[in-house]
């Protein structure tokens, strides 16, 4: 007689909560204080996949875990999105061979377990401290996150909660081969992205600084256009703009023909 298997629990299966809300001055959606709460309590429980904005047209999408559409329903009872008048609301499940398997499968390492958290900071090395401050905050437009005059450490983001560029200057006392690896890295690709909201201005507002541009803004394969620079000592950085749809132009009405 063949021995009786018990059925096991339910694989999680990935859903997605998809919000419509169309108008993009809308100004009644959930604070950024309720959505990031929302989204940590799915993370504690090991439900939360990803979450972000929706450009076009406006909205917001959240993929989670659960076993079924019912508890992804339940799990979502206290959604900040949920009570928004006049939007589209919506749990559907997520297929990442046709929605695109950029989404990782696996649950995430428990919290406490070593797993990385955020990406905070990257170092570009200079020559000069004082010199380098004033261009990358004249120049680029960033501001001083956090800095340390004692040991020489000083912190340059575009904004709170972004990740921010540190400024190292080698020296000597640091011994080999760190001090010559520090060296090394100066002066070369640094493989740092920034995106821009005009690549012709920006090319404008280097040249008028007196940097020289390794080549012309130029227009990408997938759309947009990118610009390469480099600080006053060789380091270099991209900067993309993403490509702009065409605004809509609005149809007139037909006028009827004079009687």
């Amino acid at each position: 007689m063949a021995e009786s298997r018990r059925p096991g629990p339910k694989p999680k299966r990935l859903y997605a909560r998809l919000v419509r809300w169309g108008d993009p001055d809308r100004d009644d959606l959930p604070s950024g204080r309720a959505q990031r709460l929302f989204a940590t309590g799915l993370d504690v429980a090991g439900r939360l996949v990803g979450s972000g904005r929706l450009t076009d047209p406006p909205g917001h999408l959240l993929v989670l875990r659960a076993r079924d559409r019912d508890e992804a329903i339940r799990v979502l009872r206290t959604d900040p999105f949920r009570p928004l008048p006049n939007a589209m609301y919506d749990v559907l499940v997520w297929d990442p061979e046709s929605l695109g398997t950029g989404v990782n499968l696996e649950p995430p390492p428990a919290r406490g377990s070593g797993r990385l958290t955020q990406l905070q900071r990257v170092a570009v090395v200079v020559r000069d401290r004082a010199s380098s401050l004033a261009w990358y905050r004249g120049v680029l437009g960033l501001e001083v996150r956090a800095e340390d005059e004692e040991t020489g450490f000083v912190e340059l983001s575009l904004g709170k909660g972004v990740v921010a560029l540190s400024l190292v200057v080698p020296r000597p006392e640091w011994g080999e081969p760190y001090y010559s690896e520090a060296l090394g890295r100066m002066g070369t690709r640094t493989g740092i992205v920034f995106e821009t909201d005009s690549v012709n201005a920006l090319a404008l507002r280097l040249e008028h600084a007196g940097v020289r541009l390794p080549e012309p803004p130029r227009a990408e394969p997938w759309g947009g256009r990118t610009i390469r620079f480099a600080d006053p000592d060789g380091n270099e950085f991209l900067a993309f703009e993403v490509a702009r749809r065409p605004a809509a132009r609005a149809r007139l009405p037909r006028r009827k023909p004079a009687l």
